[in-house]
């Protein structure tokens, strides 16, 4: 008994030995077999465009130019073990067109004009975190006119909306053009919106510095608007740079922008060169590409301010 089982051991060994054996062979054949699968792949998958942009197997198989002048600096090209693929790049996101053009979006909600009028209304509505205001003139893009009584329409913005741009923009909330969009009571929008609209004869707070009331005037490509004057190159100037400051009479500008031009967000004003006692006026205005000054702007009479300073710098200009 004790033979037979150490005679089944022995041959159960044997078994496994050979299992074993098998199984390894199996293995280096299979790897065997890959590696010869990528020696023959890789070389007709080599990419030559990682080492010269543009060029193609088909390039080098067509002319021996190429062919020769890869077997000289680049030996190796076809002998790459690992295959290496450009990823795509993908596109860029679509741009808004009101973004391109430098337009925010604005919403509101209609007042009636009944329940929601009058001084007390306008209270109740400001401790509902709501403003009150007025939309109101004319678009002769849309046939709406400012002498028809049905142009103005009673609106009221949520505070955080305007909260969010005069933080944002400061005094400048006045100086930009939104896309407004009316709603009813039901969440639907009002006929004829959204419209272009600037915010006009916004009231603040006299001591918290909100605002308690924003009107907005309908806005059309080629309507003069103000845009802020925004000073530049001040190091450029002897005199500003010694302390000297500009009293500014005119901080903005009215313009009129062209149809499909991007609405700046400054005008900028060249001080390069400017002494004491000078006046600057509109030759020194920087206007963009389809961005000119409204024809109410004279040359002769539009001043932006004069430039200050120490009595003893003017001596130091000297």
């Amino acid at each position: 008994h004790c033979l037979r089982q150490t005679l089944k051991l022995i041959s159960r060994r044997r078994s496994m030995a050979s299992l074993s054996a098998g199984r390894r062979l199996f293995l280096q054949s299979r790897q065997q077999q890959q590696q010869r699968w990528i020696q023959t792949t890789s070389k007709s998958l080599a990419d030559p465009s990682r080492y010269v942009t543009g060029v193609t197997l088909s390039d080098i198989e067509s002319n021996p130019a190429i062919a020769a002048y890869f077997k000289a600096n680049f030996p190796e090209w076809q002998s790459e073990d690992t295959i290496t693929t450009r990823p795509i790049p993908t596109p860029p996101p679509p741009i808004d067109p009101l973004v391109a053009l430098n337009i925010r979006p604005l919403s509101c909600q209609l007042r009636d004009p009944v329940k929601e009028e009058g001084s007390r209304a306008c209270y109740r509505l400001r401790r509902n975190k709501l403003i009150p205001g007025l939309l109101y003139g004319s678009d002769p893009t849309k046939n709406i006119l400012s002498i028809d009584h049905s142009s103005k329409i009673m609106i009221k913005t949520h505070w955080n909306d305007i909260f969010r741009e005069t933080q944002r923009y400061k005094l400048h909330f006045e100086n930009r053009v939104y896309e407004l969009s009316v709603h009813d009571e039901e969440g639907n929008l009002v006929q004829d919106t959204p419209q272009l609209v600037v915010p006009r004869d916004v009231q603040w707070h006299p001591v918290k510095n909100l605002v308690i009331c924003a009107n907005y005037i309908r806005y059309y490509p080629g309507k003069p608007i103000k845009i802020p004057i925004k000073y530049i190159n001040e190091e450029e100037s002897p005199a500003m740079k010694r302390g000297g400051f500009i009293a500014p009479v005119s901080r903005t500008v009215e313009c009129v922008v062209e149809e499909g031009v991007r609405i700046p967000e400054f005008v900028e004003l060249e001080c390069t060169g400017v002494r004491l006692k000078d006046v600057l006026r509109t030759e020194r205005l920087i206007f963009p590409e389809g961005v000119k000054a409204s024809h109410r702007v004279s040359d002769s009479t539009f001043l932006v301010g004069t430039v200050f300073g120490r009595r003893g710098d003017a001596d130091d200009d000297k």
